[in-house]
């Protein structure tokens, strides 16, 4: 079998590879073809989603951020910001999915709220393995110490969140007070992550899946500035704990 030549190049120029009978490939046409073949895939994905989420978008953000309050692993921001993102196209209404999104959150912490008030110590025990009992500890200081106004707060720690809410049904605080500074904190946090979608999708009109993937990317990196203090949080408040405890001994 003859073997394969390459013939000289310039620099800067791409290889061209000779067969055995002369003809010459340039690989680059193709490499740009496939590019543009993800890129176009990409976006017929994004797209059939928008319109899903066009005719159900209200009601999903509302159930996935309500079905976050109880379980913290649903993506109850990100749903958030997608909606934002296709209000800043057009498909949705931005004060609506401000508002959704403030309803689904009330709905989660009064169901968390709800749990602690009937739970008992059994429910105690299935949180604190679920969120663990250093942050379930925590939260009870926390509440003891601030009450409402850690409501308010709490909407903004995603690690602690529910701790908070099931401490404040377990502590007896009364469901309207609750209710109050429950809303007004998942008012504001809905509408920080709509505004943070919705400027990038106006910011990246042409691309709405590159304004979602750097609305979620921000997000992200708020969220983990956010998990670092809110551990060094629950530090203080065990060594403030054991502090007394070791003074007495």
């Amino acid at each position: 079998m003859p073997a394969r030549s390459i013939q000289p190049r310039l620099p800067g120029a791409r290889p061209r590879v000779t067969s055995p009978i002369g003809q010459c490939h340039d690989p680059g046409p193709m490499i740009e073809l496939l590019g543009a073949g993800g890129a176009l895939a990409i976006t017929d994905v994004f797209d059939a989603a928008a319109d899903w989420a066009g005719r159900y978008g209200y009601w999903a953000i509302m159930l996935v951020v309500a079905g976050d309050g109880v379980f913290p692993v649903l993506p109850g921001e990100t749903a958030i910001i997608t909606g934002a993102v296709l209000a800043a196209d057009g498909r949705l209404d931005v004060f609506l999915v401000v508002l959704f999104g403030a309803l689904g959150a009330v709905i989660g912490d009064s169901t968390a709220y709800w749990i602690g008030r009937g739970g008992g110590p059994s429910i105690r025990r299935f949180f604190s393995r679920v969120a663990g009992t250093e942050r379930v500890e925590a939260a009870e200081r926390m509440v003891q110490r601030r009450g409402p106004a850690l409501v308010f707060v709490g909407r903004f720690l995603p690690g602690i969140r529910l701790a908070i809410n099931v401490s404040c049904g377990a502590g007896n605080m009364a469901f309207p007070r609750f209710l109050f500074f429950d809303s007004l904190g998942a008012l504001v946090w809905s509408a920080q992550a709509t505004l943070l979608g919705y400027f990038a999708g106006k910011a990246f009109a042409d691309q709405l899946w590159l304004a979602l993937l750097i609305a979620l990317g921000v997000a992200a990196v708020v969220g983990g500035v956010i998990a670092l203090q809110e551990r060094k949080r629950i530090r203080r408040e065990r060594a403030s704990s054991e502090s007394p405890s070791s003074a007495s001994s």
